[in-house]
């Protein structure tokens, strides 16, 4: 799907499974008695490096797993960086990147043989486990249930740079395919604007 972060622009996607895809949306949703009226789109939307999509389509192609494997080792990593954020669209300023940019470099300084992108989402987990032995009693809770406050100064530290950005990049903006496509020109936020078939 379409989405946009501040190193790159206007990207592809792939979605991926995640809880909080249906928990945020319950949070904000608006009901008239039993009717939702409102319910926004949560998503997440992952553009991995090049050569891992390259590896993806390579095994698409041949339908199966290859009988020959390489992990890279963190040696053979030698650049690179991660934009973990969110995406917040359709207000009266466009749209809204904020998170965390940390490059390989500054993830290594913080442990050695790490990634950008392990470092963002094990901090997560380690606030997580922070706040669960700081509330032994609170029994089982979605993540948007946490003291957000509390876990993100545990996660600071290993975020690198908290950035915010604002872009005037809209979803119907910069598109390629050459054919026949539902687009909403009077929404550029329409979920079927999403979409990149």
């Amino acid at each position: 799907m379409r989405s946009w972060c501040p190193t790159v622009g206007p990207q592809f996607g792939y979605v991926v499974t995640h809880n909080e895809s249906l928990s945020i949306p319950d949070y904000y949703t608006v009901w008239d008695g039993d009717r939702a009226i409102y319910r926004p789109t949560a998503h997440y939307a992952y553009h991995p490096c090049n050569d891992a999509i390259l590896s993806l389509h390579e095994i698409n192609d041949a339908g199966q797993i290859p009988d020959k494997k390489h992990i890279l080792t963190a040696e053979e990593i030698t650049g690179g960086g991660d934009d973990l954020g969110v995406l917040l669209y359709g207000h009266a300023k466009g749209a809204m990147w904020y998170g965390s940019r940390l490059t390989i470099d500054e993830a290594r300084a913080l442990a050695p043989y790490q990634n950008a992108t392990g470092m963002q989402v094990t901090s997560a987990v380690l606030a997580a486990m922070v706040w669960a032995a700081e509330n032994p009693n609170a029994g089982w809770v979605e993540a948007d249930e946490m003291d957000f406050e509390r876990c993100l100064q545990v996660r600071r530290p290993y975020l690198g740079k908290i950035e915010c950005h604002y872009t005037d990049w809209t979803l119907i903006q910069h598109r390629i395919n050459r054919f026949a496509e539902e687009i909403d020109t009077d929404d550029p936020w329409q979920f079927t604007n999403f979409l990149a078939v």
